[in-house]
């Protein structure tokens, strides 16, 4: 279910097949997790019209080059169609009489609209009917739907610069069809533009000046993230430039507009909201070129910040969400995503990012504005986090039965951590890195009380207790036999001895002791962790390993990028410029320049290129910023 050609701008995207088209169950118009849009077609005399070329142009903004052809093959007609992506779906439609007869025929567009929530085309079946309505106006037509309580309304607004000549429209079920035709008559080299406005709302819009507005809305988006790479030759090629080229584009495709600031949508389609653990780790990923996302990014999860118990929501006081949804089934409560915050994750590396973004910027005033918001943070993970008081953080595996995630740290699949021989793990879990992440919170912390706050008694205390927590980690997951770290505690407080790339991210947060550091890192760069394009999810030699699969043997950049941030962090030079290059030739193989949420775990020897995972998300936020940490990796390496 990959996206071959996005278009996004802040929550609202449209999802199409490689050429343009709507041609898969998925593809559509969505905004704010509805899709608006199923099927969207332009044809002439009912002959769907050949595109010969589609050329993205930027955030927002792609050409369609197309032709309609008769019966030997002959082009009569030259079609150029720009689409763009901004407050609505805007398309523009030249047609030009290339014959040299007059052309006379009849220009159709097709527009099929529906409501479907997000998780619906994700599979979630929720039993909802939907008789959505439909009102015909002078220069085009309404769809509207409100759910049978009236809590839940949503409207899809189609303007035309012209009237079409006549208007039709068809009901089937939750979809409605309405086809708007506009006969043309062309003399040679004549042409005529028809322009489309397709926005989530009932109002009408002036078709033409809407187009424009939209076109200078892309253009400014450049604003917050226009700066120069400025590549250090010697450090990257020409084709490597590329890719961060292409990184900035996808992240600022990504870029949510939020009141608190910029914050990065952790993916398209199926991630276009502000997450926990996804929006914090990107704006960490970029914080060497711009803190404005990790801003936006701390003051919307501090606004978001849990203030009561719902065990609905898996919400706690202090905790930091994990998604929020728009949604109907989010706003019905049929899904808990409102926001959901069943992560173990989120609230450490809030934690982290808040110095982080502090130490680069030196912004006093940040930290001061969110004390409360880091105080209740440190309350949650020390009095929620810990559920049973060992020191750990842990989560229960038992929430999906109830509609929320099996797993709640980054590997949140319902397979995501097993055990040696494959099953699954019982009771809650502490798995490493979130050990690694408290850690890190608690050390950086101590260090925003003293510097910062003012409160030297609670920095010595959190200083002191991270310390504890280094080697209580230490004892209790440190695999012997393996020399390596266990992936997790199971509920019996059992090491599960699977090697995987988690402790990696254990090296980024500086848990791992010195002496141990070497050993875990040569593991990493083994043949059965290192694919040559970035570090597997999963030991090749695991029983479980599956090269295809989500989490157990794929390759996902992000993980790789903090891995090599990790190695780096213990003075592994190498180990942490091999796995930059592994990633940065993934994106030059591809063909595309950009690295995919995830690609599969093959080594290098095998494919030619990195097998995608079929339903990764592309553009992925922390995938697109995964090169951009690398480079900053390789740029201090090199001083």
């Amino acid at each position: 279910m990959k996206s071959d050609a996005t278009l996004a701008c802040d929550s609202t995207f449209l999802v199409t097949d490689k050429n343009g088209e709507f041609s898969r169950d998925y593809d559509g118009f969505y905004s704010r997790d509805t899709r608006h849009v199923a099927d969207y077609a332009v044809t002439l005399a009912d002959n769907a019209v050949t595109t010969l070329e589609l050329s993205d142009n930027g955030i927002g903004h792609r050409e369609m080059y197309a032709a309609d052809e008769d019966i030997e093959g002959a082009r009569r007609i030259s079609i150029n169609r720009e689409q763009l992506v901004q407050d609505g779906f805007h398309e523009r439609i030249t047609v030009t009489n290339t014959n040299l007869d007059t052309f006379e025929d009849t220009l159709t567009v097709a527009v099929t609209g529906t409501f479907d929530d997000i998780f619906e085309i994700r599979g979630h079946t929720d039993g909802i009917e939907r008789s959505p309505s439909v009102e015909s106006r002078e220069n085009g037509a309404v769809f509207f739907y409100e759910s049978s309580d009236g809590e839940f309304a949503r409207s899809t607004a189609i303007d035309f610069d012209h009237s079409p000549a006549d208007v039709s429209s068809t009901t089937d079920g939750p979809e409605i069809r309405t086809e708007f035709d506009f006969p043309l008559s062309l003399v040679r080299g004549e042409s005529v533009t028809i322009t489309v406005a397709i926005r989530p709302e009932r109002t009408a819009a002036d078709a033409s000046n809407a187009f424009e507005r939209a076109l200078e809305g892309v253009r400014n988006r450049r604003e917050w993230y226009d700066f120069d790479l400025q590549a250090d030759s010697s450090i990257v090629s020409d084709e490597w430039h590329r890719v961060l080229e292409t990184s900035v584009e996808d992240l600022r495709r990504l870029t949510l507009n939020t009141e608190h600031g910029p914050v990065l949508a952790a993916g398209t389609p199926w991630f276009a909201t502000a997450f926990g653990r996804d929006s914090l780790i990107s704006a960490y990923q970029t914080l060497s070129l711009t803190a404005e996302p990790a801003i936006g990014t701390l003051r919307l999860l501090a606004d978001y910040q849990a203030e009561t118990t719902d065990s609905f929501r898996a919400a706690t006081p202090g905790k930091i969400m994990h998604e929020i949804r728009f949604g109907e089934l989010a706003e019905q409560g049929i899904v808990p995503h409102s926001p959901y915050y069943g992560t173990i994750d989120a609230t450490a590396l809030f934690v982290v990012l808040l110095h982080e973004t502090w130490e680069q910027t030196g912004n006093d005033e940040l930290v001061t504005e969110l004390r409360d918001n880091l105080d209740a943070a440190l309350r949650w993970l020390d009095e929620h986090g810990d559920r049973d008081g060992d020191g750990f953080l842990e989560y229960p595996t038992d929430e999906g039965d109830d509609g929320g995630l099996t797993h709640q740290a980054w590997k949140d699949s319902n397979d995501g951590i097993v055990h040696p021989d494959g099953t699954h793990p019982e009771g809650t879990l502490a798995v490493a890195e979130a050990q690694g992440y408290y850690y890190d919170a608690k050390r950086r912390a101590s260090e925003l009380y003293r510097r910062v706050l003012d409160d030297e008694r609670r920095a010595d205390e959190l200083e002191e207790q991270a310390a504890t927590l280094a080697d209580e980690f230490d004892r209790a997951f440190w695999l012997p036999e393996e020399e390596f770290y266990a992936v997790a505690l199971d509920g019996d407080k059992e090491p599960i001895p699977s090697v995987t790339s988690n402790p990696g991210h254990c090296l980024w947060s500086g848990i791992i002791p010195e002496s141990r550091a070497d050993t875990v890192i040569d593991r990493l760069l083994s043949p059965e962790m290192f694919s040559g394009w970035g570090v597997r999810t999963l030991s090749a030699e695991h029983e479980a390993y599956n090269p295809l699969s989500y989490h157990l043997g794929s390759v996902w950049p992000h993980d790789s990028s903090l891995v090599a941030l990790g190695m780096s962090r213990y003075g592994r030079t190498d180990g942490a410029q091999r796995i930059a290059e592994g990633l940065f030739s993934a994106a030059v193989e591809r063909g595309t320049h950009r690295l995919p949420e995830l690609f599969a775990g093959f080594d290098t020897d095998t494919t030619g290129n990195p097998v995608p995972y079929g339903a990764a998300c592309e553009p992925q936020a922390w995938a697109a910023a995964a090169p951009l940490l690398c480079y900053s990796i390789l740029e201090e390496d090199d001083r």
